[in-house]
């Protein structure tokens, strides 16, 4: 397989099938979350991405938030949630999850939408010590489905 996503594109595919299980209520916690992450905090988190990445490595990172949203949006249409907020979402956690770690705890800010429903994409080993500057949660956690883990 070639990995059009570059090292995390099997992490990738499995959060995009995941993406497609959500159920309504998911995407709307989705969209409620995505909208209290400040517009500040987002900046910042793809500006780090800017900085740390050349623009041959942002290539699959930019293909990989274009497919996330791309399905997010099919799945908003199927669910009949058309918020935008949830394929901006989409799109954030797809960028993160595939620039890794380069953008240390901006990778938290990206995807703790998602997050929400999908525990997987929490900081795991690669994140350690990122843990300490994690962005408090601003919604209260509730129980998620379980999802597949990401390897």
């Amino acid at each position: 397989m070639k990995s059009i996503f570059g090292p995390q594109t099997q992490r990738l595919l499995t959060f995009l099938a995941d993406l497609r299980d959500l159920s309504p209520a998911e995407v709307d916690r989705v969209t409620n979350a995505w909208k209290q992450i400040r517009g500040l905090d987002r900046a910042e988190a793809w500006a780090q991405l800017q900085r740390v990445t050349t623009q041959n490595e942002r290539y699959p990172i930019m293909a990989a938030a274009s497919t996330a949203r791309r399905t997010a949006m099919d799945v908003a249409r199927r669910l009949l949630r058309p918020d935008w907020a949830f394929w901006a979402a989409a799109w954030d956690a797809a960028a993160a999850i595939t620039a890794d770690d380069r953008i240390g705890p901006h990778y938290d800010v990206l995807t703790a939408p998602l997050a929400t429903v999908m525990p997987s994409l929490a900081r795991s080993r690669s994140s350690a010590g990122y843990a300490a500057h994690a962005p408090a949660p601003r919604l209260p956690p509730e129980p998620a489905r379980p999802r597949g883990g990401y390897p």
